[in-house]
């Protein structure tokens, strides 16, 4: 397992992600919006300690499932497509991390809501810099990789987050772990699969053919 506890610089956040995140778009955010949301980012760069990891396994597709180790995830007919050609499969996980829980859990209301959406971002971002590592990793094998893909999208029951994480070889992976609802805590978490060979690509994702609107993909 490779993993990594990253610098706030290596993020390259911007607030205008944080806004965008908020919806605002192409509409500048009123003033006070922006001197909160610079505020807590300020704070953020003090606080949070955003980490990944991840580790490449074996596994073959059958169907609308994968097939890893003992195990036989149920990730349907979208996301089987996406991964159709992989040789092999990243498991990954990406987190905001427990100090992040700690911030947040401190501030006051309208504070509260800025922190939630940059730890969005912020999960967002440190998944990225998960797959530019990765593909560093893979360009010595001249392996092209897909999209990632997390339990809750698509047709992937979020539930199996209890059988993923523990491939990452520890208990509580960068320092996440499972409620008893199969949900990650922190909350700001993410974890997923990763399609990697010669005979696989990056593509948008495929949200026209998917009917699940609590995806977290889905921004429209």
């Amino acid at each position: 397992m490779f993993a990594k506890i990253l610098d706030w610089t290596e993020l390259k956040l911007s607030p205008k992600e944080v806004y965008l995140e908020m919806g605002y778009g192409d509409v500048p955010p009123d003033k006070r919006t922006v001197s909160g949301v610079e505020d807590m980012l300020a704070k953020a760069k003090l606080e949070v300690v955003p980490r990944y990891c991840y580790t490449v396994v074996k596994g073959y597709l059958k169907g609308g499932e994968l097939q890893i180790g003992n195990h036989s995830f149920r990730l349907g007919r979208i996301i089987s497509r996406q991964l159709a050609g992989a040789d092999a499969f990243a498991v990954f996980l990406a987190t905001a991390g427990l100090e992040y829980e700690q911030w947040r859990k401190g501030a006051d209301l309208l504070d509260a809501y800025w922190a939630d959406v940059i730890g969005s971002v912020v999960v967002e971002r440190c998944a990225d810099r998960m797959e530019e590592a990765l593909q560093a990793s893979i360009d010595k094998l001249g392996w092209r990789r897909t999209n990632r893909f997390s339990p809750g999208y698509c047709e992937w029951h979020v539930a199996e987050q209890q059988w993923l994480l523990p491939m990452l070889g520890t208990p509580n992976p960068c320092g996440v772990k499972l409620t008893e609802g199969k949900l990650m805590w922190p909350v700001k978490s993410v974890s997923g699969i990763i399609g990697l060979g010669d005979n696989v690509s990056y593509q948008e994702y495929k949200c026209h053919n998917c009917q699940l609107a609590s995806c977290y993909k889905r921004k429209h």
